[in-house]
Order: structure tokens, then sequence, then C-alpha cells
């Protein structure tokens, strides 16, 4: 299943990325997906955490930052990963049609 995942650096996880709609897949094809999907999907909790903890950093540094430049820039990189937070929240959420009671018999 490694071919339909590809790790995806700025969210620090393999990400799935369907070469086909989701139908378009066999029922066994579609449990290979989801099953290693899964543990993919429980890191996420974790990245989000360590994501937030940085953002606390950052808005640290801003609170006594003095230089407008450098404002802008830890301003830039909290909004960055509030923006990462936000993809995995969504990927999180994400639920394919999981009907897959189909005998596999493909």
């Amino acid at each position: 299943m490694k071919h339909v995942f590809h790790y995806d650096e700025r969210l620090q996880i393999e990400v799935p990325t369907l070469e086909q709609p989701w139908e378009v897949y066999s029922v066994q094809e579609r449990r290979e997906i989801l099953e290693y999907w899964e543990p993919m999907r429980g890191k996420i909790p974790g990245v989000i955490g360590d994501y937030e903890a940085h953002i606390q950093e950052l808005h640290e540094q801003l609170q006594k930052e003095e230089e407008w430049d450098v404002s802008l820039q830890l301003m830039n990189e909290i909004s960055d990963y509030a923006s990462r937070i936000n993809d995995l929240n969504i990927l999180y959420r994400m639920q394919p049609d999981s009907e897959i009671d189909e005998p596999i018999n493909d």
C-alpha cells in the first residue's frame, strides 16, 4: 500500500494520495488502504500537540520581540503551523466511505 501514501514533510506523516476515486478500488484494496491508514491517522494527535507547543514557544518569543521584521517572521511561522494543524485535523476527520461489507471475491 506504500504506493498510495507519501511522506508529507510539512505535516510529518504519510498521507494518502489516491490515484483514482475511492469507489474504483476493489474491496480488498480499500481494506488494505484503510489498514495502512489507521496507524498513520493515529499519529496525527501527537503531531498536532507538537505543533501547538511550537506555536506557544513562537507566541512567547513574539510577546518579547521589539523588531518589527522579526515579529512579522514569527507571525508568519505561527500562521504556517496553524495551517498545518488545520490540515492535520481535516485528515484526521477524513473517513472514506468504508462500507466494505461486501465479500472479498474480486
